[in-house]
């Protein structure tokens, strides 16, 4: 096992003098094992770049095996192990997190491959050549465990399988948008499913969340709005460009708009500007296997269902796992576990002490008339509580 760190400007000897300085690898990063394909050498002053195979290794020395040396052309697919990957963050698919790469870990046996990333301080002390007086564990990340960006053309991409992405939880996602750049960032998102990506920019804060909105192109943009809650969009209203807000609001369509108008109405300390508008709603006088049939094909099932009369007035609420105790062939109006609700005027520190009393996971919000408008979630009041405690703690 060798790193990078001990390769890099280590003389290359033709002769038994010297010819010049290793200054980068090029490997093909496709594979899951990539192999060094070229190696970039500086002499004179100027850089060429040659095959691993007119090279050896012999006594802590790197000989070329022949005088004559033809100069390998570029690749646009080439991935520089120097230029592109040291000192850049991945993804740590394992750990779920965004890593720096200190160093990265080659295997030297016939010819070099690429392993893995030192992540670790050791890394950093190895090439300040403080690992012999300041000694630590490297702490190595396996190659196939982590998404690189490919910084070789200019513009960057995701590298490897989207399919890693697609599958962490919206939160652990969210976690990595909010530490990335804005390039690193839309490669992300543009390459995530729009529902994930919608999910994972509504967990992120309010800053990130406005800059994703500015950046993203507008087809990509399209989709994703079409996935968001209208709350999240009038939580961010005064955050993005005007312009942008324009095309955001053309883009949910006229019902929608008028949904984050009115909950810009409300505020954001009242119940009616932090409600979803988006909840599932059934008629009182339907059975149980009836809903159980109309929520078949979806997924994931909502954890609540907001109960009406046939009026569209509220009646009470039911906890999807409370059906599973009901006979089929009850009425939903017969059977509603909860009845408790607010309107928009409320305000949030009433809303906590209703869902600390009572435990509440969900809360609706009805108008004037007694129908349902919106529904307040728990995480919501999580968020807000946290947000009044990082606001005490600077008063």
């Amino acid at each position: 096992m060798v790193y990078l760190s001990q390769l890099l400007n280590k003389n290359l000897y033709s002769q038994g003098k010297i010819y010049g300085k290793m200054v980068d690898f090029a490997v093909l990063e496709s594979s899951p094992k990539p192999s060094v394909s070229k190696i970039v050498v500086k002499k004179n002053g100027k850089k060429l770049t040659i095959s691993p195979s007119a090279v050896i290794f012999k006594d802590n020395k790197v000989i070329l095996t022949s005088t004559k040396l033809p100069v390998l052309p570029y690749d646009e697919k080439d991935f520089y192990l120097n230029e592109d990957l040291l000192d850049k963050q991945v993804i740590d698919v394992d750990d779920k997190k965004l890593v720096r790469v200190n160093d990265v870990v080659l295997e030297a046996n016939g010819e070099l491959k690429v392993i893995g990333i030192d992540i670790g301080a050791s890394g950093i002390l190895r090439r300040l050549y403080l690992d012999k007086f300041l000694r630590t564990t490297p702490k190595i990340i396996p190659w196939q465990m982590i998404e690189t960006f490919d910084y070789s053309t200019g513009s960057i991409k995701i590298s490897l399988s989207q399919n890693r992405l697609n599958k962490m939880h919206p939160g652990e996602l969210a976690d990595i948008l909010e530490n990335l750049g804005a390039r690193e960032r839309m490669s992300i998102v543009e390459s995530l499913e729009a529902t994930r990506a919608a999910k994972a920019i509504e967990e992120t804060d309010e800053r990130t969340q406005g800059a994703i909105l500015e950046e993203l192109k507008e087809g990509v943009l399209g989709q994703i709005v079409a996935k968001m809650h209208s709350s999240t969009i009038a939580e961010i209203f005064y955050q993005v460009n005007p312009l942008r807000l324009r095309e955001i609001l053309k883009l949910m369509g006229k019902e929608r708009a008028k949904k984050v108008e009115r909950l810009l109405d409300f505020g954001s300390e009242k119940a009616g500007g932090i409600m979803r508008t988006t909840f599932w709603k059934f008629d009182g006088n339907l059975t149980v296997k009836e809903v159980y049939n109309r929520l078949y094909n979806f997924s994931p099932k909502p954890e609540t269902i907001v109960i009406t009369n046939g009026k569209e007035k509220y009646v009470g609420m039911i906890y999807i796992k409370d059906l599973l105790d009901s006979d089929s062939l009850s009425y939903l109006k017969d059977i509603v576990t909860d009845r408790k609700f607010a309107y928009p005027e409320v305000e949030i520190k009433e809303l906590i002490t209703l869902f600390t009393k009572y435990n509440l996971r969900t809360l609706p919000v009805l108008d004037k008339e007694k129908r349902p408008i919106g529904i307040v979630k728990i995480d919501t009041i999580l968020e807000k509580i946290e947000e009044q405690t990082r606001n005490d703690e600077f008063i």
